[in-house]
């Protein structure tokens, strides 16, 4: 796991996920979606294992899953799996919120 400074605050952050709760950021050729749901942030692969679809516009749903708006496959924001494991999980990443800024820890 590879660890990346995004932001020098939370406010920062914040700030770049705005109303929305969305957000892209790249890392090297890598897209990452930063997302705000019910008060918690997750970080995970832009495009949709099933498709590669983006899923910066999939609805975060009540089970704390974001849902491809493509096919519907729901990947739950704690693990990355697929509801009814009809493809491979997706990636899911930590963000950590430190005193000296916010994180991104990555999964190979």
């Amino acid at each position: 796991m590879k660890s990346f400074k995004l932001f020098d605050s939370k406010h920062e952050l914040m700030e770049r996920v705005g109303e929305d709760g969305r957000s892209i950021v790249r890392i090297g050729e890598k897209k990452i979606c930063l997302v705000l749901n019910q008060g918690e942030f997750h970080a995970f692969d832009h495009l949709c294992p099933h498709n590669q679809h983006s899923l910066l516009e999939g609805a975060i749903n009540y089970k704390n899953e974001v849902v491809c708006p493509l096919h519907a496959y729901r990947f739950s924001l704690k693990d990355g799996s697929e509801c009814e494991q009809r493809t491979r999980p997706l990636k899911i990443h930590s963000i950590k919120i430190e005193n000296d800024g916010v994180f991104l820890l990555v999964k190979d």
